[in-house]
């Protein structure tokens, strides 16, 4: 018999030896996935997640048959004492529990733990794999660092031996192929496994009597939240904005704002920190709006789908993507404001004074994509793969 795609193993049978590796530990898109791949796997392999100090990300691992190892240093942080410390405490881990998949995540565990294969530092015994979880080059990115980690990609990519690719989207590993060079990606086996998004149960909607957008995701160059701030000045005066996500309750953050936007349109922002259940928030918004610079498959968009909201998003690598999957969704070139407003405010428009069908058209592209029940099946196959090879 198999269950999920994986063979049932007898009672005297071991379970395999699965080791997850993240990095940093507040809520965020790597520690959610990792915490979805430990409770699908929980009941097929004796899963370890090794990460960074938890601050909130890792949460979830409470309710589940789990380890959870504290390694610090695997955040990415500019100090070298910072990154020889993880470098150091994730190969030593490694080397002495020897186990049959290693799967590392995050961004700076995946380069520690290529550069010692590279370098032969690290030998495993089993199988290894790491996720890009969004390209660290090109569209989006700083010049200048976006060439030294292409560089640095390429060469890891020659350099180590095969081992398995993980991308989040099919998209994602076109435009890989395309930058690194067919045949540099062609040495390693490349698999696509799609983030998912589990809201669970959904309170009512409620449709306030102005429009409000909502946005997801912890504060930082990427997400780009000052750039949402300053479009909600173009848009009509009874519009809120809702900023959900850590960092976003610091006073430096809070600060920042309200030095770019007038004193009336501050007011109209809400700045929520980081949330347990974003539920309300989505259910209360008419639409979701993104406007990260560079993305790989946010789940905050994904979200959007399951709770059924409209979705605006910047033209970020991918984005065409997401929307052409969409009933009512766009995404926006915001290099122009007061045109991107006239397109936010018709699509907000469209969704308050027609039929509710687009939510439950949205929902039923996320239940045959993105849904946990098509996650775990998808990523129990990649497992039993994984251990073949």
């Amino acid at each position: 018999m198999a269950f999920g795609g994986l063979p049932v193993l007898a009672a005297s049978d071991p379970l395999p030896q699965v080791v997850l590796v993240g990095g940093e530990g507040i809520p965020s898109g790597v520690p959610r996935h990792i915490c979805h791949l430990a409770a699908a796997y929980q009941r097929l392999a004796k899963v370890t997640v090794l990460s960074d100090i938890n601050h909130g990300g890792y949460d979830a691992l409470l309710d589940l048959d789990v380890r959870h190892v504290i390694l610090p240093g695997l955040s990415t942080r500019l100090s070298l004492s910072h990154m020889w410390q993880g470098w150091r405490g994730l190969l030593n881990f490694l080397k002495k529990s020897n186990p049959d998949l290693v799967w590392i995540h995050a961004r700076l565990p995946s380069l520690m733990g290529r550069a010692a294969l590279a370098l032969r530092l690290w030998r495993p015994r089993g199988a290894t794999a790491f996720t890009i979880h969004g390209l660290s080059y090109g569209k989006g990115h700083k010049p200048h660092a976006s060439a030294i980690s292409l560089a640095v990609e390429k060469m890891l990519m020659s350099a180590c031996p095969r081992t398995n690719i993980v991308f989040l989207s099919q998209d994602m590993a076109d435009r890989a192929r395309t930058t690194l060079g067919a045949k540099r990606l062609a040495r390693h086996h490349v698999h696509i496994l799609p983030n998912c998004s589990d809201l669970g149960d959904l309170p009512p909607v409620i449709r306030g009597a102005a429009p409000s957008l909502v946005m997801t995701g912890r504060a930082g160059q990427q997400k780009n939240y000052a750039l949402a701030a300053r479009m909600l000045v173009h848009l009509p005066k009874d519009y809120t904005l809702i900023l959900c996500g850590s960092g976003t309750e610091t006073d430096d953050f809070q600060s920042s704002i309200a030095a770019m936007v007038p004193a009336d349109v501050r007011a109209r922002i809400l700045c929520t920190g980081p949330v347990r259940d974003v539920r309300p928030y989505l259910r209360k918004a008419d639409a979701y709006l993104l406007t990260s610079r560079y993305e790989g498959t946010p789940i905050g968009t994904l979200e959007a789908f399951e709770a059924g909201l409209p979705i605006i998003l910047s033209n970020f690598e991918g984005a065409d993507a997401l929307v052409s999957q969409h009933p009512l969704g766009i995404a926006l070139d915001f290099g122009n404001l007061e045109d991107a407003a006239r397109r936010i405010e018709q699509l907000v428009t469209t969704a308050r004074n027609g039929d509710d069908s687009y939510r439950q058209r949205a929902r039923q592209v996320w239940e045959k994509e993105w849904s946990p029940q098509v996650f775990t099946k998808r990523c129990r196959a990649l497992l039993q793969n994984f251990l073949n090879r």
